[in-house]
């Protein structure tokens, strides 16, 4: 093999991979036909659980740092708000916000972080054909210069976009709708007294337009039109100005307008993700509206979801069919992404009167809700993707764990919560000892010497692979000793559904695979095996 793996495009999704599979020691080759990184694009928020899972690595920190953090998002009709939606009082992350960055300069920072392990983006080269065999995949690349090449790889992985080239060679169909609403977008300067924090949309009879803040001081817009009244050709600031006069704020005025583009919404979706060694990642196996601001934290956490598995296969520490989970779990997410978009946009879009009115009547009762907060909220910021269906998420089925009423299920994304060691007064988070790269078993209610035999020898072969931390209630207890830690508020042991005593173990992607009694031999010894890990 010239090289395991082979990425096709170097956008969000191809960096992230590429990310994941250089920090666990793979060195993949990352191509992109484009000779230089694109200037603008659409994708601009960056949601709570992809900041959560930059976060290991320092990407988040850097991200933070750079971008805008918006922590509502509003919506008014004719003037009157219907909702306005807090995500810092009801994300439980260390996130509890929208960050606006435009796609450029995410794309900078996982480019600056990929090199900084030693990859590098071939830009100008461009995939244009791909056979499969026993060994893996022949790619043929064509080079900026014309000149062809052919490298044999193990796993060939499609991260090139909504036009998808590789879904286009291995024959995948692309199945879906594309809405009536046409759509334009840009950056414009924004002539209003609205704080520079504030993200928000704004509806009148069937018109809508949509504001969130950039860095730079600029505004990102949406507008959406009724298929009969869509303009055609160049969009103008007078077109911009309409739009803005229709809906809101009153007085509100745009200037200077940079990257003006129109489209229409596809909503499509593959009907598989693995075709034998070829993976489909990103926009390449699911696009959809981008009311929301999903597609591109989808494609980079079906990134996540990949990496540490493709990472485990490539080096021969897990069985090919680990890679199944990937196309089964990001599969049904994109499922579930495509219809709540869908069910958002035919909701913010609709221009009949009378659903219209009913709409405006409802919303502002119904949006009040703390449950309807709560579960808009979480389903943005992306929190409340889960696995509950995966061969790799495990309940033991013990009556002593999994009792707590609102407990997480394997399968879940693993709660944070306050440690401490022994020794020290003032608590970290539990997050701090998810270091992204290997799985780790959270063992409640005992301590090292209170470890069975049998759990002993169960672990004995995972070393390479798993971190095993001993998890007490209460207090410090002076000792520090490596390993334990104390949850002072007790919260971890709920939030897990511990009552006394109990095994947790979470996978390098931060989602609960197995949950269960203490010890849990059995289940983990299951989930090792069907993971085929060595």
């Amino acid at each position: 093999m010239e090289t395991d793996v082979l990425i096709v495009g170097a956008g969000p999704c191809g960096l992230t991979l590429a990310h994941e599979l250089l920090r666990r020691g793979l060195r993949p080759r990352l191509i992109d036909k484009n000779v230089r990184a694109a200037e603008n694009t659409k994708a601009l928020g960056v949601m709570s659980r992809t900041l959560e899972l930059l976060t290991p690595s320092g990407l988040a920190k850097e991200m933070v740092g750079l971008g805008v953090k918006v922590p509502a998002f509003s919506i008014y009709s004719e003037g009157r708000q219907l909702a306005r939606f807090d995500f810092a009082r009801h994300v439980e992350s260390a996130y509890p916000y929208v960050l606006m960055l435009p796609q450029p300069a995410t794309e900078a920072v996982l480019t600056k972080h990929v090199e900084a392990l030693g990859g590098q983006i071939e830009r100008g080269t461009e995939l244009v054909g791909l056979e499969q065999n026993e060994a893996g995949v022949e790619a043929l690349l064509r080079h900026v210069d014309g000149g062809e090449e052919r490298v044999q790889v193990r796993w060939l992985i499609g991260c090139d976009g909504a036009h998808s080239k590789v879904r286009h060679l291995v024959g995948a169909t692309f199945v879906g709708k594309t809405f009536e609403q046409s759509f334009a977008t840009g950056n414009v300067r924004m002539q209003w007294d609205v704080p520079n924090n504030q993200a928000f949309a704004r509806l009148n009879r069937g018109n809508f337009i949509a504001y969130f803040p950039m860095p730079d001081g600029q505004h990102r817009f949406i507008i959406a039109y009724k298929p009969e009244e869509a303009p055609a050709g160049e969009i103008t600031l007078e077109e911009i100005q309409r739009a803005i006069d229709a809906c809101g704020p009153e007085g509100a005025r745009a200037t200077d307008p940079t990257w003006l583009a129109r489209y229409q919404i596809n909503q499509r979706k593959v009907d598989c993700y693995l075709w034998r060694h070829v993976v489909l990642v990103g926009d390449a196996a699911h696009i959809h509206s981008p009311i929301g601001a999903q597609g591109m934290n989808t494609g980079i956490q079906d990134a996540f979801n990949l990496g540490w598995k493709l990472a485990l296969v490539a080096q021969g520490k897990a069985h090919e069919r680990l890679l199944e989970s990937y196309a089964s779990e990001r599969a049904e997410v994109g499922r579930q992404l495509l219809r709540n978009t869908g069910r958002l946009t035919d909701l913010a879009l609709m221009h009949q009167p009378v659903a219209t009115a009913t709409r405006d009547a409802v919303a502002p009762h119904l949006t009040r809700l703390e449950k309807v907060q709560q579960i808009f909220t979480t389903n943005a910021s992306e929190l409340s993707i889960a696995y509950p269906r995966s061969p790799l998420a495990i309940e033991d089925g013990s009556e002593k764990a999994g009792s707590g009423q609102g407990a997480i299920k394997a399968g879940s994304r693993a709660p944070d919560g306050q440690i401490c060691k022994g020794h020290e007064n003032v608590p970290g988070r539990l997050y701090d000892l998810l270091n992204g790269d290997r799985h780790v078993l959270l063992l409640f209610g005992r301590r090292k010497e209170e470890v069975d035999g049998e759990l002993r020898s169960a672990l004995g072969g995972w070393r390479d692979w798993l971190d095993v931390y001993h998890i007490l209630r209460g207090q410090p207890d002076g000792a520090g000793e490596e390993g334990v830690y104390y949850n002072p508020d007790d919260t971890l042991f709920e939030r897990y559904g511990i009552e006394d005593e109990g095994a947790v173990l979470i996978r390098p992607d931060g989602y609960v695979a197995v949950r269960g009694r203490f010890g849990a031999e059995g289940s983990l010894r299951r989930y090792r095996e069907w993971a085929g890990v060595e």
